[in-house]
């Protein structure tokens, strides 16, 4: 009996002492690699106009009026949109398609930007269905370096469907989720949707852009590598250049 008792201690000693090894290593195991977004760490984005697969013509201008807000308020900055789409007219470049199809590397030395945002809408409609209308959003996304090369895509597909609170009248909940199908099929909620999937893709769920160099969580998030955030030039530039006389 003695033997056996000694024999578990000695088992439950080194079964704690494994415990107590892993802990530590699991605890001094540094910081986590960094992601290519990361290693890039971009300063500015510039969003060239969106392919639209959908048959509403306005899809594009409503998304177009959305991303500069959710991207320069993660720190990044956006080159002015309708600015964009002027330089881009005046070089023969009308349609989203075209613009698209051109060297990444044409359109950053083009504009002087660190990557290129191309938006895709797959789908933007209204479905009306039994007194109920859906309406739905599918949205893709691609981040390219000015070298060309791919570095962050997302997709995000978004439904939304208006609810009515129960009045406890059948007639009552009838006329009213008619009445709601009906003003959402005549003015759907594209908006609020599309910030809402813009928010989701840039800010959460996986896919979330790190912090830009204007943002104050800059130098904070990336100290958890141990490395120096890269160095805004051209604010420093503007720092230290001479007033304009």
């Amino acid at each position: 009996m003695l033997q056996l008792y000694s024999r578990l201690t000695r088992v439950s000693l080194i079964v704690l002492g494994a415990v107590f090894f892993y802990g530590c290593a699991s605890t001094n195991s540094g910081p986590r690699a960094m992601t290519e977004f990361e290693q890039l760490r971009p300063t500015s984005i510039l969003v060239v106009p969106v392919v639209n697969k959908s048959v509403d013509v306005e899809a594009p201008t409503y998304m177009l009026t959305t991303l500069p807000m959710v991207l320069g308020n993660r720190g990044y900055y956006v080159f002015p949109i309708n600015t964009v789409k002027t330089i881009l007219d005046h070089e023969g470049f009308y349609e989203p398609a075209e613009v698209h199809a051109q060297p990444p590397e044409s359109l950053a030395a083009m504009f002087g930007a660190d990557c290129i945002l191309y938006v895709t809408i797959h789908e933007w409609t209204s479905q009306y269905i039994l007194l109920a209308t859906t309406t739905i959003v599918d949205f893709e996304y691609r981040l390219v370096n000015s070298d060309g090369h791919q570095f962050w895509h997302a997709r995000k597909k978004l439904h939304y469907s208006p609810q009515n609170n129960d009045t406890g009248n059948p007639l009552a909940n009838l006329v009213g989720a008619a009445i709601s199908a009906a003003l959402e099929r005549a003015k759907p909620n594209y908006l609020p949707l599309t910030r809402q999937a813009n928010g989701e893709v840039f800010l959460y769920n996986g896919t979330a852009i790190p912090p830009g160099p204007y943002s104050p969580k800059y130098q904070t998030y990336y100290s958890q590598f141990d490395v120096a955030p890269a160095t805004n030039k051209t604010t420093e530039e503007q720092k230290t250049a001479p007033a304009a006389q």
